[in-house]
């Protein structure tokens, strides 16, 4: 009988860890849903904030080419005109992209993206290839300009690496102060 006993304490236990653990895993798991939710609502905060100081930018960039372009308008002739004429068309179309970053939320203007983004597919497309371009193109150059020179500007840190022709690519190039071996 001591041991029917033992049993039903044993599969009282089990079932008593069972649900401590199924209550732990709620509780874990509606913290996670409130600091997921949190987190939205900090990550829209900022993004609203951003866009808002973004379009004050723009307007105040559409203001600058207005001003400019009445400057140029009043002193200008023939080519200064149609320059003029460009400038405020770019203020003007920078000033409806100010409004529309002040007045609009993160949310909306994701949904706008997203929507930009299923109707111009290839555009989108063809956006991220130019912007991938241009970060390779600034990526190498910044490249060149941190190793191609180093070892002439007297910096102790600084490293000249150089290939022995027939060297392997294998074997550690010599620097300026190492020793071939």
């Amino acid at each position: 009988m001591s041991t029917t006993t033992r049993e039903t304490s044993s599969e009282n236990l089990v079932e008593q860890t069972k649900s401590e653990l199924a209550d732990a895993a709620t509780t874990v798991q509606d913290k996670a849903v409130e600091l997921r939710d949190q987190g939205r609502g900090k990550l829209e905060e900022i993004l609203d904030r951003r866009t808002t100081e973004a379009g004050g930018q723009a307007r105040h960039v559409a203001r600058v080419l207005r001003q400019g372009s009445g400057e140029m308008r009043t002193q200008g002739d023939g080519a200064e005109q149609q320059v003029s004429l460009a400038a405020d068309w770019a203020a003007e179309r920078v000033e409806r992209l100010g409004g529309y970053l002040e007045q609009t939320n993160g949310d909306h203007l994701l949904r706008d993206a997203e929507e930009f983004a299923r109707r111009r597919p290839w555009m989108v497309a063809g956006m991220g290839l130019v912007a991938g371009l241009a970060a390779s193109r600034f990526l190498k150059a910044s490249s060149e300009r941190r190793y191609g020179s180093l070892g002439s500007n007297g910096d102790p840190r600084s490293y000249s690496v150089t290939m022995q022709p027939g060297a392997s690519a294998y074997e550690p190039p010599l620097g300026s102060g190492a020793t071939g071996g």
